[in-house]
């Protein structure tokens, strides 16, 4: 079995230290994968134009200084539910190859570490604080589902639909219209 750690465990942000309203929920970002400067950073992912068109800020994950000034600002922040995977050798190529497909770490033969006491305690930190997430109704596994059960008893998440531009959306919608409507409907700005 190979360890995996996520790439930004040693990053200051890793866990926001700053005043939190909305915290958004991934699920996992590799080390040793394609690196990203940010969470939701892959050029396929919709997440900071969405954003920057609901808050009316342009977040460039290209910039990170100016990212988490931005972040701190509107009290947005970012954490991914799990925080190593242990995988067979042979799945390793899977797990860091082109995609992030989540279905490569939240299977049977993976062995997943969880975000979810870290996750919690920034809850704690922020009253009132709105955990957002875009992996839908998760995986079925048992364990994943009671880690999102914790993070659901002490601040119920709210489902997003996807912001990657390989996710399907209704016949006869714009994909990035259809994202767009989905989380201004859902996300209370304050």
């Amino acid at each position: 079995m190979r360890t995996i750690h996520h790439q930004f465990q040693q990053r200051d942000f890793y866990e926001p230290t700053w005043k939190v309203k909305y915290l958004f929920l991934g699920t996992f970002n590799p080390m040793g994968g394609k690196p990203v400067n940010y969470y939701y950073g892959r050029k396929s992912n919709q997440t900071w134009k969405i954003l920057s068109k609901l808050f009316i800020e342009q977040f460039n994950v290209s910039d990170i200084d100016q990212l988490k000034r931005l972040l701190e600002k509107t009290g947005i922040a970012c954490m991914d539910l799990i925080h190593t995977v242990r995988a067979p050798e042979e799945r390793v190529d899977k797990i860091l190859g082109k995609g992030y497909n989540d279905s490569k770490i939240i299977n049977k033969s993976v062995i997943r570490d969880y975000n979810t006491d870290r996750i919690l305690s920034i809850i704690n930190a922020n009253k009132d604080v709105k955990v957002y997430s875009t992996w839908g109704k998760g995986p079925s596994l048992k364990e994943w589902k009671a880690e999102v059960q914790r993070i659901d008893n002490k601040a119920s998440i709210v489902q997003l639909v996807s912001p990657s531009m390989v996710a399907k959306v209704p016949v006869g919608n714009k994909k990035f219209d259809y994202m767009v409507a989905d989380w201004n409907q859902k996300i209370k700005k304050r």
